[in-house]
C-alpha cells in the first residue's frame, strides 16, 4: 500500500508523511514500509563502509522520527552506529535521553509537543549513574557507554605516550599540537590536549573508575558478553530471533551490534587484551589450587578441563579489575619485563612468599620449643 499517496479511509491517511510523522507505527498501512526500511538499515551496517554506515545512520534516525515510540528497536542499534561515525557527544546525549526521558512511566509518546532527544552536550566525564537509576537499563546502551569511555581512555594513553616522546626527542614545540591531534580519535578528546599532565592523569583515573564500574555492571547483567566479545565467531554467526534480559541471546545481539565499533576503535581491543593478560597472570596460582580442590575433582564436567581453559574463563570475567594495570602498561616505554604490572606481580609474589616463610618459620620455632620441652 502507498504511504505518500494512499486511498484515504477511516484508518488510512492520504499522505502519512504530511499528517502522521511520529505516529507511523500506529497506522497499519505504514508498517510494511517501516519494516522494509528497518531491514535496509540493518543490512547497511553489515557492509562496513563509511558511506553505508552514514546511510544507515540517516535511515535509523528518520525511522525514530517517524515513530517516536521506536517499536522497531532502532534505539538499541543507534549508539554504536553513532560511535562508528565519531559523533561521540551525540552518542552520549542519545543514551542519556533514553535512560532519563520517562522516569515515572508517564511520557506520552504520542504527544509531538514534548521534548524528544533533547539532551545536548551532557558531560561525558560524569559518573554515568543515570544508567543505574533506570530499572531496566538497555544492555546495548551499557556496552556503548563502555566503549565510548574506553575510546577516551585510549586517546589519553596516546597523548601520554606522545608527551613522553616529546621529552626525549628534539622536536619543535610548534609540532607538538599537530602530533597530539593526530594520535587522538574522538572529537571529545581535543579538550585533553589543553590539560596539564596532572589533570590528564586525574581525568584518566576518573574514566578508569567509570569503565570498571560499567564492566562490572555488564558482567552482572550477563556474564557471557565478554566471552563473545573476545571470541566473537559464534555470536556473529548466530541468528537469534529475540532476546530477553539475562538470556544467551542478549549478549549475542549486543556483540552483533557493537563488534564492528569495537574493532574499528583502534587501541580498545589491545587495552582489553592487556587487562585480560594481567588478570590471567595473577590467577595462575589460584587455578592450580582450584584444580586440586575437592569441588573441582568431584565435578564430572569440570575435572576434565585443563588449566589453560580455566584460566581463559577466569580472565574473561577479571578484565575490569585490571584496567588500571593495562593503562599503566600501555603508556610505559621500557622493557616488557619491567612493565609496571610485571613489577607489581613480582612484588606481590615476593611478599606472599615472604609471608609464608614467616608463618612457617614461627610454626617451626614453636615446634622446636615443644620438642625441647618434651626432651
Amino acid at each position: 500500500m502507498h504511504v505518500r499517496n494512499a486511498t484515504p479511509d477511516f484508518m488510512t491517511t492520504a499522505n502519512a508523511f504530511e499528517t502522521d510523522v511520529g505516529h507511523f507505527w500506529g497506522l497499519l498501512h505504514t508498517r510494511d514500509y517501516m519494516r522494509a526500511r528497518s531491514a535496509l538499515t540493518r543490512l547497511l551496517t553489515e557492509f562496513n563502509t563509511l558511506d553505508s554506515v552514514r546511510e544507515a545512520y540517516d535511515h535509523m534516525m528518520d525511522l525514530m522520527k517517524l515513530s517516536r515510540s521506536d517499536n522497531l528497536g532502532m534505539r538499541r542499534l543507534a549508539p554504536t552506529i553513532i560511535l562508528r561515525l565519531d559523533r561521540d557527544q551525540e552518542c552520549y546525549d542519545f543514551i542519556k535521553w533514553w535512560a532519563t526521558c520517562d522516569p515515572d512511566g508517564h511520557y506520552d509518546w504520542g504527544d509531538m509537543s514534548l521534548p524528544y532527544l533533547s539532551i545536548n552536550d551532557a558531560d561525558v566525564l560524569e559518573k554515568p549513574d543515570f544508567l543505574s537509576k533506570d530499572e531496566y537499563p538497555s544492555f546495548d546502551h551499557l556496552v556503548a557507554i563502555l566503549l565510548l569511555k574506553l575510546k577516551l581512555l585510549v586517546d589519553i594513553r596516546n597523548l601520554k605516550v606522545a608527551r613522553k616522546i616529546f621529552l626525549h626527542k628534539n622536536l619543535m614545540p610548534d609540532l607538538h599540537e599537530s602530533i597530539e591531534l593526530s594520535v587522538i580519535r574522538s572529537p571529545l578528546s581535543r579538550r585533553f590536549q589543553k590539560l596539564s599532565h596532572g589533570d590528564l592523569v586525574r581525568t584518566e583515573t576518573k574514566l578508569r573508575m567509570h569503565v570498571t564500574a560499567l564492566g562490572v555492571k555488564i558482567l552482572e547483567k550477563n556474564s557471557h558478553f565478554m566471552f563473545h566479545l573476545f571470541e566473537p565467531d559464534e555470536a556473529l554467526s548466530a541468528h537469534p530471533e529475540y532476546s530477553s534480559d539475562g538470556s544467551w541471546e542478549d549478549p549475542v545481539l549486543a556483540v552483533q551490534q557493537s563488534y564492528a565499533a569495537f574493532w574499528e576503535t583502534e587501541g580498545v581491543f589491545e587495552l582489553l587484551d592487556e587487562a585480560r593478560a594481567c588478570g590471567a597472570r595473577d590467577s595462575e596460582d589460584e587455578v592450580e589450587d582450584m584444580m586440586t580442590g575437592t569441588a573441582f575433582q568431584s565435578d564430572p564436567i569440570g575435572k576434565n578441563r585443563t588449566a589453560e581453559e580455566l584460566l581463559a574463563d577466569m580472565s574473561f570475567t577479571r578484565v575490569w579489575g585490571y584496567i588500571d594495570y593495562a593503562m599503566t602498561n600501555a603508556s610505559y616505554l621500557g622493557p616488557w619485563s619491567e612493565r609496571p604490572s610485571e613489577q607489581e606481580t613480582r612484588k606481590n609474589k615476593e611478599a606472599w612468599a615472604a609471608g609464608d616463610e614467616d608463618i612457617w618459620g614461627e610454626e617451626d620455632d614453636d615446634d622446636d620449643d615443644e620438642d625441647e620441652d618434651e626432651a
